[in-house]
């Protein structure tokens, strides 16, 4: 009998062997510790992202490296279990710091500064106005470390002058959110209904579903205004979710589309640009017909939202490198950004 022969069987056992030979309890130590080594790993690999993304800020001709970056964070995010992991909820939580920072130290002198938060929420800052879009706590994933705390919401409401809210499903509508703003006298535009019986429902607006007309927000009790135009858009058939078109007091108009996702809306979403000139347009990355919708606003820049939205099922969580595929001839218009960066636009 040849060596191998001997040989292959031994191989075959080993693993079961080696098992066996190990004590019980040290089996189930070993299993413990998986999640504080994958958890680790987390860590090295986020703090490594906040490196880089420092060093290769977003840009519309995305280089190699950026797309490296927001692969990198991809692997993080696109699991099952991301919201559950500490260094997650930790990532989470700071890079919304640093948006709050960067609200108090940056002001715009001229275009727009846009910063990107967690799922499909913005912020967009001009030298006139400051708005929100969509802004949510983390409350609606069910897990205590993945929430904002107080105080960083207050800094949020603080530096916003109006927040927008699309459509009433968690991951866009929080009435913690609502309540900071309203608390803070800032007013929250709200789709109709919406917290109606809250206490703070005296703070919000309701704004008219008609694609013909020009409604006016006061801001800062009535020192100034935004001009918006609410498109009746829909989350399938039956969800309204308000497309909202926004013009501030410097003549900069920003569209939000919210879950905009049926497809009959195309037959005024194909009209948008006809009406209006939008300078800067914040989709959310999974809508269908992506490039078709782009078009129909015709926009200066794109900046894609509602990717790596964790409370979701991986079938409905979107990558960046998925985003790119999406938005096949339109991608040289757009501006793919992770939580917590900005992106400043020079209106032309």
């Amino acid at each position: 009998m040849k060596l191998h022969h001997l040989l292959i069987p031994l191989f075959l056992c080993w693993g079961s062997f080696g098992e066996s030979a190990v004590p019980a309890e040290t089996r189930a130590a070993w299993r413990d510790a998986i999640p504080v080594l994958v958890n680790q790993q987390h860590q090295h690999t986020l703090a490594a992202v906040e490196t880089l993304l420092e060093r290769f800020p977003p840009e519309h001709a995305m280089s190699l490296e950026r797309q490296a970056i927001l692969l990198l964070l991809d692997n993080v995010l696109f699991e099952p279990e991301a919201a559950d992991k500490p260094a997650v909820q930790a990532f989470f939580i700071e890079r919304t710091k640093k948006v709050a920072a960067a609200l108090q130290q940056a002001p715009v002198t001229r275009g727009a500064r846009i910063w990107k938060l967690y799922n499909h929420g913005f912020i967009v800052r001009t030298p006139s106005v400051t708005l929100a879009f969509d802004l949510v706590s983390g409350r609606h994933l069910g897990n205590d470390g993945f929430v904002l705390p107080e105080d960083l919401l207050e800094d949020l409401a603080c530096q916003c002058d109006l927040l927008f809210i699309s459509h009433f499903h968690l991951d866009h509508a929080d009435p913690r959110v609502a309540k900071v703003f309203v608390r803070n006298g800032k007013p929250v535009a709200a789709p109709e209904g919406l917290w109606k019986t809250r206490p703070f429902a005296a703070g919000l607006v309701y704004l008219q579903r008609e694609a013909a007309t020009v409604q006016t927000i006061p801001i800062r009790g009535g020192a100034d205004s935004v001009k918006v135009v609410n498109y009746p858009g829909h989350q399938g058939e039956r969800v309204p979710n308000n497309v909202l078109v926004v013009t501030t007091p410097d003549g900069l108009t920003f569209a939000h589309t919210g879950d905009q996702s049926n497809t009959a809306d195309f037959e005024w979403i194909d009209t948008v640009s006809k009406a209006q000139r939008i300078d800067v347009l914040l989709p959310n990355c999974w809508t269908p017909d992506l490039p078709r919708l782009i078009a129909g606003f015709n926009p200066g820049l794109v900046i894609p939202g509602h990717d790596n939205e964790i409370s979701h099922t991986l079938d409905q969580r979107k990558p960046s490198w998925l985003i790119r595929e999406r938005l096949d001839d339109m991608a040289g218009r757009a501006v793919l950004m992770a939580w917590g960066e900005c992106y400043d636009y020079a209106a032309e």
